[in-house]
């Protein structure tokens, strides 16, 4: 023997339905704020990123290689 089953009602399927929904917002609105996060982060190291590069613009590059000389390796700077 099958159990019976009736019809929810409109009212008590809408409320049942309301949670889901409200829940779907809320987590769109946690999206939403670590996507503003994100880009607030990203434009912070994009203005670090060109003040650096200003800031070496007055710096010299210092480089080193290998100089060999009677068998035996010395770093020349």
């Amino acid at each position: 023997m099958t159990p019976l089953t009736l019809p929810l009602p409109a009212s008590l399927e809408r409320s049942r339905l309301m949670p889901v929904d409200l829940l779907r917002r809320q987590a769109l609105a946690r999206l939403y704020e670590r996507r503003d996060t994100v880009d607030n982060l990203i434009r912070s190291l994009e203005n670090y990123q060109r003040s650096q590069s200003g800031a070496e613009s007055g710096c010299i590059e210092i480089t080193a290689r290998r100089r060999y000389s009677s068998g035996s390796a010395q770093l020349q700077i």
